[in-house]
């Protein structure tokens, strides 16, 4: 639970730091912690995308296994 809090506040963090740095006229320096956070979003996106559809993907298995049985037994 703690490692989902801080990714928050790391992507949290870099989005402040974007949008600070661009207003402040400090374009190239955002550019770069924006590129940094994209990516970062992403990429974290992509994880806990994949990690659920393995979740479900067993999830579905089992139930698409039991329902095999069931029919077989009618």
């Amino acid at each position: 639970m703690k490692n989902k809090n801080i990714l928050f506040y790391i992507l949290l963090a870099l989005l402040l730091t974007t949008v600070i740095s661009i207003v402040l006229g400090y374009h190239s320096f955002g550019f770069t912690v924006g590129f940094i956070f994209a990516f970062l979003s992403l990429a974290t996106g992509y994880f806990y995308s994949m990690k659920n559809r393995e979740y479900m993907h067993q999830n579905y298995h089992a139930d698409y296994v039991d329902r095999l049985k069931n029919n077989k037994k009618i």
